[in-house]
């Protein structure tokens, strides 16, 4: 009928005897059988949810350098430098700024994460 664990499990935690841990799991099984609209499940499974207590204090996360990044935005700028005009780094591992011919043009560097394939 029901499994000698959970019967051990509830005279445990709840300091039931076993026929008051038996009746418990009885009680349980006979609520549970009754037959809900799918509105009423949907209810049902939105009380059962516990809430989630939301963090108090914002995370602070510090992303690691990517030399990479920085060394293609470096040879960028200097390339641009070389054709004798203003440059001006924005962000070091993203964005340059340069005039060319009396226009301002801009170089964003995007790095795409690779697809796992799984």
């Amino acid at each position: 009928m029901f499994k000698e664990e959970d019967i051990l499990k509830m005279m445990k935690n709840l300091d039931l005897t076993r026929e008051e841990a038996i009746q418990l799991l009885q009680d349980d099984e006979d609520d549970v059988s009754v037959e809900l609209t799918p509105e009423q499940k949907k209810v049902a499974k939105a009380m059962s949810q516990g809430d989630r207590k939301k963090e108090t204090t914002p995370r602070k996360r510090e992303r690691k350098p990517d030399e990479n990044k920085r060394e293609l935005i470096r040879a960028f700028a200097n390339l641009a430098d070389d054709l004798g005009t203003c440059v001006e780094i924005v962000n070091q591992e993203r964005e340059i700024l340069f005039l060319y011919n009396g226009e301002k043009f801009r170089i964003t560097l995007m790095k795409p994460r690779d697809k796992k394939e799984g």
